[in-house]
């Protein structure tokens, strides 16, 4: 008799768990054609009348228990990436204007407690906001951007979020930038005293270069760095105009010591020698989706005055995987 009375507690269980994927599953679908039909828009005015639907049903959504572990695979052009410790999960997408600019969103989602609705924070864009700022920053105001990474990191008794990020700076220009926040209840911060280089100690990094170019920034688990291409001016007359910067075929990367990301000079970024390509991330400007796109997998040294862009002033250091 107990064998039966278990064997249909976890029969109803099974059920009720179904009709709540069942319940995410068709609000998934809704969300589907709201996108697309965001997506699809022309006019400037459609695609906030758009977008307004699409951000409040998706805001809902995320606040079901069960949609914390849903994926929403048909929901391409959403950026959704969830913390390594599985302590947020971000929610990600822009919407490109008729002049170019972009509007950029995100929702934080933290799991409920038990049945308990998911916890969100938005964060709210800014326009007189700069990513360059080396203010300490809110979900209030917000620069805007789209993140495709996060690395937890500890400062002293703090627990801190690494967040590497990518948005458009209109017809001209893209930036990479890299980020941390941290989470006080219901609100987030974003900014903290942790990018160190040779002159000074900033709160946040922001790389600006050419639209015409890719640029390179990405976390290495194997070295525990973040490597990115470094940027210089197409030529000495257009120094300190970021939208003329492209990658100069050297690296450099920041690397985590003694409660700091470190900056690390003219390092060498390594590929596994038996891929004929590799897969760079990037963002398509036009959808906001992030992909992979496949690049030759060759290695050019930057000290070999023979290459092309090669023989500079940069002086590459090959890196060895870090101790635990």
């Amino acid at each position: 008799m107990k064998a039966v009375s278990i064997f249909l507690l976890c029969l109803v269980s099974t059920s009720l768990f179904s009709q709540k994927d069942t319940l995410i599953a068709n609000r998934e679908k809704r969300l589907a054609i709201f996108l697309n039909t965001l997506r699809k828009s022309s006019t400037d005015q459609d695609k906030i009348n758009a977008n307004t639907v699409f951000r409040d049903y998706l805001l809902e959504t995320i606040q079901y228990p069960t949609s914390y572990s849903y994926s929403f695979e048909s929901l391409t052009s959403l950026g959704i990436i969830t913390s390594p410790d599985n302590a947020f999960k971000l929610y990600c997408w822009n919407v490109e204007m008729e002049d170019a600019s972009n509007r950029f969103y995100c929702f934080l989602v933290r799991k409920g407690k038990r049945k308990h609705k998911n916890k969100v924070i938005e964060f709210l864009e800014k326009s007189t906001i700069s990513p360059m700022s080396q203010d300490v920053l809110t979900e209030n105001n917000w620069y805007g951007a789209l993140y495709y990474k996060i690395i937890p990191i500890e400062k002293g008794s703090k627990k801190l979020y690494t967040l590497l990020g990518w948005r458009s700076n209109g017809t001209l220009s893209h930036s990479k930038l890299i980020d941390v926040i941290s989470i006080h209840g219901t609100h987030v911060k974003f900014g903290d005293l942790v990018f160190k280089n040779k002159r000074e100690v900033k709160r946040r990094v922001c790389f600006e270069y050419s639209k015409k170019s890719l640029m390179s920034l990405k976390y290495e688990v194997n070295f525990e760095r973040i490597i990115f291409d470094h940027l210089s001016p197409e030529s000495p007359s257009m120094t300190g105009f970021y939208e003329y910067y492209v990658p100069d075929m050297s690296h450099d990367a920041y690397i985590f010591e003694e409660d700091k990301w470190v900056l690390k000079e003219d390092v060498i970024g390594i590929n596994s020698p038996d891929k004929q390509t590799i897969k760079q991330t990037t963002i398509d400007p036009a959808t906001g989706k992030i992909m992979e796109v496949e690049v030759p997998n060759e290695w050019v040294d930057p000290s070999d005055k023979s290459a092309p862009g090669g023989g500079g002033v940069h002086t590459p250091v090959i890196p060895r995987p870090r101790k635990k």
